[in-house]
């Protein structure tokens, strides 16, 4: 930083003027002797000759203060040197200088450190504050406070703060428990199967959870599923258009972990989280829509053949009619962007009116997606109308029958 407050004439005035040394001036100015010394050759101030400087100094031994006063202020009131030389305005140096010649002791290194914590001791409430509720580090409450980190360990310590698992702070950001709410597990579960790359960190300590695509809206889902677990990282726009956007979790996210073509049987056994778990899976992998000949569908089209099995299974237990999975697309097919398929894509489809109206419904409350959630308004209000015209066609064909 420059130091451009420091003018030739206010150099004249300290050096010349009041016979300050360097080392007075750069205290005073705060700042290093180096400082002074290149300003002072830069405005052309002559350094004095060995001799003068020595009388100076010698001449400054006047500055005398009370032993009585020193004694009052360093032994009884347990001032710093440097606290002295603020309260009566002269250099720390004259202090330390006349507390020697009247042959008052010094305190000790331990003294002076014990001095400091007493006088500065951190209180619980701030340091439990700065580091559960702001989530700093040991070293960062230490620079905060103008400790040293070894200080804050020793007073949380002292305080029987608990110090935080390695999973927490091995990172920049704080990361919190998962609910432990059985619809949003089953929920989470169906959209990491479908969506989500989970591994553990190399550490183990913490479990990555990340996905790419091009869509905002399922950044924006991603963002509102993990938000209050993690920070979520987002990535910049790849040349393939992609972008990737993943959160660091704890280990109450073990649940993510596993990847299988199977649902879970707490889940399965549960028509609740069953749709729960559709919702998710849906977000992920489904499409709602209406088709080119105006008839809505819901179809899920993924990897997982034994999953949309048991989706197919379940949804017959509960009334709901659909075609059993199919192979949609051979494995080994090449897209159009060059893309291969590593196995065969299976598809569930569900196109009855009767049967995909209450599979709407189900799904409605449930599903998180923006879009998706969107074309199931759309699509469900497309079953209403058309059921709606077939029973005025009803009506009317009533209507010419012979009494």
């Amino acid at each position: 930083m420059r130091r451009n407050d420091i003018t030739p004439k206010l150099l004249r005035e300290l050096y010349l003027k009041k016979l300050l040394s360097k080392q007075e001036i750069a205290s005073r100015l705060k700042c290093n002797i180096t400082t002074i010394h290149k300003k002072m050759v830069k405005f052309g101030i002559p350094a004095r000759p060995v001799a003068k400087a020595i009388r100076i100094a010698m001449e400054k031994q006047i500055i005398k203060i009370p032993k009585s006063k020193l004694e009052h202020l360093y032994l009884k009131k347990k001032f710093s040197i440097s606290e002295i030389a603020k309260k009566l305005n002269h250099d720390r140096s004259i202090i330390k200088r006349e507390i020697e010649k009247h042959k008052i002791p010094l305190r000790s290194h331990s003294v002076i450190m014990k001095l400091i914590r007493s006088k500065n001791k951190i209180k619980k409430s701030v340091l439990a504050k700065l580091y559960y509720q702001k989530c700093l580090t040991q070293k960062q409450i230490g620079g905060k406070l103008n400790v040293h980190k070894e200080t804050v360990h020793r007073l949380m310590k002292e305080y029987g703060l608990k110090t935080r698992k390695k999973s927490e702070i091995s990172t920049r950001y704080p990361k919190f428990n998962f609910s432990g709410n059985l619809e949003e597990k089953a929920y989470l579960i169906g959209f990491r199967i479908g969506d989500l790359n989970v591994r553990l960190s190399h550490s183990k300590n913490l479990i990555i959870a990340r996905c790419t695509s091009t869509k905002m809206a399922q950044i924006k889902l991603f963002k509102n599923l993990f938000k209050k677990y993690g920070h979520i990282y987002v990535g910049k726009i790849r040349g393939d258009k992609n972008r990737e956007f993943l959160v660091r979790l704890n280990r109450t996210f073990n649940f993510l972990l596993p990847k299988k073509d199977n649902i879970p049987k707490w889940i399965w056994e549960n028509k609740n989280y069953l749709l729960y778990f559709l919702a998710g899976y849906t977000d992920a992998e489904g499409c709602i829509g209406i088709g080119s000949n105006k008839v809505a569908f819901f179809k899920i089209s993924s990897y997982d053949k034994k999953i949309l099995k048991q989706i197919c299974e379940q949804l017959f237990k509960i009334g709901i009619e659909c075609n059993p999975p199919r192979i949609h697309v051979k494995k080994g097919h090449k897209k159009s962007d060059g893309c291969v398929y590593r196995n065969d894509e299976w598809r569930l489809n569900v196109n009855k009116k009767s049967s995909l109206l209450p599979l709407l419904q189900f799904l409605k409350p449930r599903l998180k997606h923006r879009k998706r959630l969107k074309d199931l308004i759309r699509t469900e209000q497309n079953i209403i109308e058309r059921n709606q015209k077939i029973l005025l066609k009803k009506r009317a064909s009533f209507k010419y029958l012979p009494v």
